[in-house]
């Protein structure tokens, strides 16, 4: 089961609250991407690429 769901076309959030979100481009082809993290959600640089990469991957698949 995914811990990413779709908010809505140019959104996605993981369970954790970290979110990703398509300022230009398609989730295929992202042109501007604006990562969001909360406050609280403590994240290394690896894991945040992984997080990035896995929510790219997902929303290519599941976003409009």
């Amino acid at each position: 089961m995914s811990r990413w769901f779709v908010i809505n076309n140019k959104e996605i959030q993981h369970a954790n609250g970290y979110k990703l979100m398509l300022n230009a481009g398609s989730w295929k082809e992202p042109e501007d991407l604006r990562p969001i993290i909360p406050n609280e959600l403590k994240l290394d640089p690896q894991r945040i690429v992984r997080y990035m990469r896995e929510g790219l991957q997902f929303a290519s698949e599941n976003a409009c």
